[in-house]
């Protein structure tokens, strides 16, 4: 059989052909793969120079105000100006008849004078309770001992009793109570410690405790109370002794004796419970022990009085009566100096309010006059929460009104804010998004009231219209920078979507923004100059990584 060889020609064809097929395929995947990426525009991060700005909108005011009222009735003798006038420093505007403030002012006067009376005789008194208390207290800490050394001897004596009678119950033995002082509690509490371990010493207090509230409903004089308190407590720690008709019989003579009428002192008698008392002291043992208790029970009831005398809520009270009486006498006094020369122009200016009139008369509701310098205004704003920390007093502003702009300056920033509770809201978009001063645009956000003076001013910028302010808070130069709409702003931080040139994705990554300008944030982390980002990301992106397609701008 014949050998047919194929030449090395026809070899190479085929296999060109199916190399050049291969190659087109790839090139096909390839562009098909690469179309079905995310179409994305860039742009390459570099650096710039911020200049931080706070805006804001305010009404326009003059700079130096001053208002003229009163605070009572007085009658106008002669009004000198109307709306619009100009006047010059020490023009009289206004003259008033004072006589009417006479009658006010003596009868403060007097007012003032009696408070002044009443709280340094309660203040005397709060030194002489003072004093009192402290004396008694040691008296009771002395008088708490004897007793608690006779109540251990009279434990012995029932012991040695019960030894030639067999009992199996053991006495209680009290405890010496060592509270001196307890100002605020009633005598039965008071001594409660005291007599809880001793027989009939509980029945003692309680009707001790009956008879001093009955003495206190008969007599408002403390130290007559205390000195009536005294002689019964010492007469009644003599029953035993005697016998009730001769115990009430020395208490009505030793009441008479001090000073008490005999009226008085039998009224006081019969509410005495002798009955109570006696079978109180028949259960305790020892006339001594009797006595030192009732002297305690005394003592501690007036100790109660005086604590309570020597407390500062009642002194408090009346130093804040004279304090408001001085501050209204002072305050009409200098009223009746001020009218009796007349309202006197403070500064030159324009009067922009009068609501007083010849012959009429003043109210304490009366705006008065109503004096202002126009060459001098200024712009009051309200900084929000994210605004507050950025601007200081002294920072440059620019104020725009309908007709032109002005140069200002900070000048002051309320130490509190006042208004609604929205703030925080608007703040917190206005920031996310580049805005500041969104607080300021509604009357029921909080903020803090901050004044711009404006030193060279125009008919073109009117009183009581509004104006635009521009805070210039901070400069930042050549800083790295990317643009607002390139940040994906979402609760757990800003971030944008860093494109990887080799790989042809974009991923979402984290980045700390610092300053920031009308179209650029500042990038303090995340980002370094030269990189790629997404220009202008989709809210609709499903996953943080993924092909793209980019496109040119």
């Amino acid at each position: 059989m014949a050998t047919v060889k194929k030449s090395k020609k026809k070899i190479i064809v085929p296999i060109c052909i199916v190399l050049v097929i291969v190659i087109i395929a790839v090139s096909v995947f390839a562009v098909f793969g690469a179309q079905k990426g995310e179409e994305v525009s860039l742009y390459t991060i570099g650096t710039s120079d911020i200049y931080e700005t706070v805006s804001l909108t305010g009404d326009v005011s003059s700079g130096t105000v001053k208002e003229y009222k009163v605070a009572t009735v007085a009658t106008v003798k002669e009004v000198f100006v109307k709306v619009g006038d100009n006047v010059k420093e020490g023009d009289v505007l206004a003259t008033f008849n004072v006589e009417s403030l006479d009658g006010q002012i003596s009868s403060l006067r007097t007012s003032y004078s009696d408070a002044l009376n009443s709280y340094n005789s309660a203040v005397k008194s709060q030194k002489s309770a003072k004093s009192k208390a402290e004396k008694l207290a040691a008296e009771i800490s002395d008088l708490e001992k004897k007793v608690s050394r006779l109540q251990s001897g009279s434990s012995t004596t029932s012991k040695s009793k019960t030894t030639a009678r067999p009992n199996t119950t053991k006495p209680t033995t009290a405890k010496p109570n060592t509270t001196a002082e307890v100002p605020s509690q009633s005598v039965t509490d008071v001594t409660e410690s005291t007599t809880s371990s001793t027989p009939g010493l509980g029945d003692l207090t309680k009707a001790l405790d009956e008879l001093n509230k009955t003495l206190a409903q008969m007599t408002e004089d403390m130290d007559q109370l205390l000195e009536v308190t005294t002689i019964i407590a010492e007469d009644l720690a003599k029953i035993g002794s005697l016998d009730e008709s001769q115990i009430a019989q020395m208490i009505v003579k030793d009441l008479v004796d001090s000073g008490i009428s005999e009226e008085i002192a039998n009224a006081i008698v019969d509410s005495i419970d002798f009955e109570e008392l006696a079978k109180a002291v028949s259960d305790t043992n020892g006339a001594q022990l009797t006595a030192a208790q009732i002297q305690l029970v005394s003592l501690e009831a007036q100790h109660a009085i005086y604590s309570a005398q020597a407390d500062d809520t009642m002194i408090k009270a009346q130093k804040k009566a004279v304090d408001a009486t001085k501050k209204a006498l002072d305050a009409l006094e200098q009223q009746k100096k001020d009218m009796e020369n007349g309202w006197i122009a403070a500064f030159d200016g324009t009067i922009t309010e009068v609501d007083i009139y010849s012959g009429g008369q003043t109210t304490a509701l009366s705006t008065g006059i109503k004096l202002e310098n126009l060459d001098q205004m200024a712009v009051t704003v309200s900084l929000g929460e994210y605004d507050l920390h950025k601007v200081r007093v002294g920072m440059p502003a620019k104020i725009t009104t309908a007709y032109g702009s002005y140069d200002g300056e900070v000048a002051s920033i309320a130490p509190t804010a006042t208004g609604g509770s929205s703030t925080g809201l608007l703040d917190s978009v206005g920031s996310m998004a580049g805005i500041s001063g969104l607080s300021s645009l509604t009357a029921s956000g909080a903020g803090v009231e901050c004044v711009i003076t404006i030193p060279k001013t125009d008919e073109n910028i009117t009183v009581g219209f509004n104006a635009d302010v521009e805070i210039e808070t901070g400069e930042y130069l050549g800083v790295i920078v990317v643009p607002i709409e390139s940040i994906k702003l979402e609760k757990t931080g800003s971030y944008v979507y860093l494109y990887n040139e080799e790989e042809n994705t974009v991923t979402k990554t984290l980045i700390e923004t610092g300053a920031v300008s009308d179209s650029e944030y500042e990038v303090k982390s995340g980002l370094k100059a030269g990189d790629k980002v997404v220009a202008a990301p989709s809210t609709e992106y499903k996953e943080d990584t993924f092909k793209v397609k980019v496109i040119e701008k």
